[in-house]
């Protein structure tokens, strides 16, 4: 064998071994897309949900079966949006595809948690087209993806959504943000459905906080911005609801939120990370802290939200 083509032939292994060991998925991006142009070669409803259901939705990866179960996806709830949202599929579509583009960063995301948490364990990382409904969850060790939401940005083409994806498109941090944000979640206490609002927050919280930390890159979400603006007065009123367990006013309320200002929770356990970690003298172990924390020790949350000096900051 000529040594030009020894050469092709180890960097195909490599390539093959790399994306392997990266545990980062794709496949099924591009099997929507196979499925939305089948789909528009026909009007017969019947063939489109045949195309969904054959195309996408029976080649599913491990990541995409979870999500389907985990936001309930159905080829007619796919069919219904890209029926629905035309201008907004055609818009999202090279975003999506271009996400192998930037495997490396996430690589590089994960080994900088990997040098930062000796406790890291690498999730499988799915990306997955989903029904509009999710940019991202998790699921055991799989972090799973809907890259239609986690790509959008500014210069999509919303105008068919609701108002408040429009508004959240126009201040998303980016699919890197994200990504990590979401693999902090791996990283935490697998059930919290029943903590209080403070210790949901500080899980939410404490994932935006890491994804700042580790991508140096300032957290600028819709929350984050009016948060910043109000931040004494979300504080006062906070804390007359958060040893509760309702989270109507503050957390996953979408447009249901008080104001139109959705997550304002999220903002609350990001400030109450970042106190923690900049009030620490050991900042590795308050990293540990943080992502350890056991969220359904009520005891334990509210020594956490002490130790981190923040209630001083308006006293």
């Amino acid at each position: 064998m000529r040594p030009f083509l020894v050469l092709c032939g180890l960097s195909i292994v490599s390539l093959s071994l790399f994306a392997q060991s990266s545990k980062i998925y794709t496949s099924d991006i591009d099997n929507f897309w196979q499925a939305y142009d089948s789909v528009k070669t026909t009007t017969d409803t019947s063939r489109q949900r045949h195309f969904i259901q054959t195309l996408y939705m029976d080649k599913a990866s491990p990541g995409l079966q979870s999500f389907i179960k985990a936001r309930d996806h159905s080829a007619r709830r796919h069919l219904d949006n890209i029926n629905a949202f035309p201008k907004f599929w055609q818009s999202i579509r090279p975003n999506t595809l271009a996400i192998k583009n930037n495997i490396p960063q996430f690589e590089k995301a994960i080994r900088n948690f990997k040098k930062r948490y000796k406790h890291f364990r690498q999730p499988n990382l799915y990306f997955t087209i989903g029904c509009l409904n999710s940019g991202g969850t998790t699921d055991r060790e799989k972090l799973l993806i809907g890259a239609e939401i986690a790509t959008a940005n500014a210069q999509t083409n919303a105008t068919e959504l609701n108002p408040w994806l429009q508004n959240v498109f126009k201040d998303l941090n980016g699919v890197l943000f994200l990504v990590v944000h979401e693999m902090v979640h791996t990283q935490q206490a697998d059930d919290v459905q029943n903590g209080t609002l403070l210790a949901r927050s500080i899980m939410e919280g404490a994932a935006d906080f890491i994804a700042e930390l580790l991508l140096e890159q300032p957290l600028t979400t819709p929350y984050a911005r009016y948060g910043n603006a109000h931040e004494k007065e979300l504080w006062q009123k906070f804390q007359q609801e958060m040893n509760g367990t309702d989270l109507q006013h503050w957390l996953y309320n979408g447009n249901n939120a008080p104001g139109g200002n959705a997550d304002l929770g999220y903002y609350m356990g990001y400030v109450i990370c970042k106190a923690y970690y900049q009030n620490s003298g050991n900042k590795r172990k308050a990293l540990k802290e943080i992502i350890q924390l056991n969220y359904l020790d009520n005891k334990a949350v509210s020594a956490f939200l002490e130790k981190s000096g923040y209630a001083n900051k308006w006293q």
